[in-house]
């Protein structure tokens, strides 16, 4: 017989109680390895979601809509250049436009750069993520699978900037029909434009860019980034070694205008003076002070010029806030780039382009007292760089020392805010003064358009000072590996040698050469700084 005691009822509650305090904590931890099981089994379920699903079709025109959002877009190949920079990359970027539109997207390819490429006019799919950085944006694609060429093909009746750029000498000097879009606007009161003819309809996304000269005027606006087709002469510009494309006025045909251009309080100031002609778009609140019109932002320097239309002056929009359109041009009357809503001002040549009325240096060096105190529209070339933090210097009727006749002293109205450097061609307004006590012409500038800087010189390493010194302020190249000294000053050293020129960076130029791991060409402004203590010189190459 097997006895069995019962606890008293006290001490029975108590036992349980024991029993339920012990076994809670296991139940706890069932509850937490049942979540942690169902946590991970739902991260599973959505990384393999992510993998398997497909990515939307979307609209070339909607790709801005989907900042670093995979997407897949459908077109027509138009251009494409294989290891775009040169530097043996695996990559090819190809411009693909909409089917029967005008919108194009420009694809950054992450592949063997010897791959196969469908053939122009070829229609594609194209998947990757759109990327955006400084107001560039691209569809970044990686793989082989990528790109999916169609059957479909479209047949282009134009050439293609493509097929030019792979053969230019093949279309020399005749007469072709090309499509493209434009980088600069084209004003209906000039009778001479200069600007690119482009695979994109931004600059920054082109892949190839035909420089075009345009005479004789428009019906009316053309707008930056303008689908056109045109017909022109190809020639090679012997004096600029580049080819360039002559078209008239009348050939210019209008496929679809561009669109307006949303400008940034966060961009740099000086970017405005690259969008001169343009049509834009900015929000803002309207201040006056009775003479002078402007638009503010949030922040306390956030300021642009404004000239207003009559409507704005019959309405009274001073203290309004919201999005102001009109076109930017540089003012003459207030020396700065302005957002021009129609006032009619001194602005003789909105778009930042000049007539064809040109004076010559040498008429006023002939006679200067017969042009003092009058203005004039002057081409020529800067002889030496000048600062952005300068506004004075030289122009010559000539682009090297041996080729000018005549040389003149240049005053500019106004910021420039990059460097202008020797050689750069300029084609101004300018007043000529008299200046008595220098006893010499100056010309005053007040509105000015720069022509491309010139390549950087090549410094030779064993050329010396004799060489160097003459391309002091200079942009100039040499090839090096970049070092660091136990002091933690930076140079620029011939391989091989104890030949080495200082080099002013950001710190960061020595470990980046460590990872390139081979000598590369290095280019900056040539300075050269004096050590009075040890009475020496020496040279640097300035990359900031």
């Amino acid at each position: 017989m097997n006895l069995v005691f019962a606890p008293p009822q006290a001490n029975r509650q108590r036992w349980l109680s024991t029993l339920k305090r012990e076994a809670r904590p296991w139940g706890l931890m069932a509850k937490l390895w049942v979540m942690f099981f169902t946590s991970l089994l739902l991260v599973s379920a959505m990384n393999f979601y992510a993998v398997i699903r497909e990515p939307d079709m979307i609209e070339i025109d909607e790709i801005r809509n989907y900042p670093r959002e995979t997407v897949k877009i459908e077109g027509v190949l138009t251009s494409y250049v294989r290891d775009p920079y040169g530097e043996g990359a695996d990559r090819i970027d190809l411009q693909v436009q909409e089917i029967g539109g005008h919108s194009v997207a420009k694809v950054r390819w992450n592949v063997d750069w010897t791959n196969e490429v469908p053939p122009i006019g070829t229609v594609v799919t194209v998947e990757g993520e759109v990327s955006e950085w400084n107001g560039r944006i691209w569809l970044q694609s990686n793989g082989y699978g990528a790109i999916v060429a169609k059957e479909q093909t479209i047949e282009f009746t134009e050439t293609k900037l493509v097929e030019v750029g792979r053969n230019p000498p093949s279309f020399a000097n005749q007469s072709l029909t090309i499509d493209g879009w434009l980088s600069e606007s084209l004003a209906p009161d000039v009778t001479y434009h200069s600007l690119y003819l482009m695979d994109n309809q931004v600059y920054g996304g082109a892949d190839h860019l035909l420089y075009m000269q345009v005479e004789g005027r428009v019906m009316e606006w053309v707008e930056a980034g303008s689908h056109v087709v045109v017909n022109g002469w190809l020639q090679f510009d012997e004096r600029s070694y580049r080819w360039r494309l002559l078209v008239q006025a009348t050939e210019v045909e209008v496929l679809s205008q561009g669109e307006t251009l949303y400008l940034d309080w966060e961009a740099e100031p000086y970017t405005l003076t690259y969008e001169v002609g343009k049509l834009v778009v900015i929000d803002g609140t309207i201040g006056s002070d009775g003479e002078e019109w402007w638009i503010e932002g949030d922040a306390p320097t956030d300021r642009l010029c404004m000239l207003p239309s009559s409507e704005d002056l019959a309405d009274d929009i001073v203290g309004q806030s919201g999005d102001w359109g009109g076109r930017l041009a540089w003012s003459t009357d207030e020396a700065e780039v302005c957002l021009d809503r129609g006032y009619v001002e001194a602005l003789q040549h909105p778009a930042g382009q000049f007539g064809d009325d040109l004076m010559t240096m040498k008429e006023v060096v002939e006679d200067p007292f017969a042009h003092v105190g009058n203005s004039y529209q002057f081409e020529g070339w800067i002889t030496d760089p000048i600062s952005p933090d300068y506004d004075k210097g030289y122009v010559g009727d000539g682009p090297g020392y041996y080729d000018r006749d005549t040389k003149l002293r240049i005053e500019f109205v106004g910021e420039h805010a990059e460097w202008i450097e020797a050689d750069q061609a300029i084609r101004f307004n300018a007043t000529v003064l008299w200046s008595e006590s220098e006893g010499r012409i100056v010309l005053e500038a007040r509105s000015w358009l720069l022509g491309e800087a010139p390549a950087p010189s090549m410094l030779n390493w064993g050329d010396g000072y004799n060489s160097w010194r003459w391309d002091i302020g200079k942009l100039v190249q040499i090839t090096g590996e970049a070092v660091m000294d136990e002091d933690g000053n930076q140079w620029i050293s011939r391989s091989g040698s104890d030949e080495r020129v200082c080099l002013l960076g950001d710190g960061t130029e020595a470990s980046q050469q460590e990872q390139i791991g081979e000598p590369i060409g290095w280019t900056g402004r040539l300075t050269m700084t004096e050590d009075s203590i040890g009475n020496s010189a020496q040279f640097c190459i300035d990359i900031r």
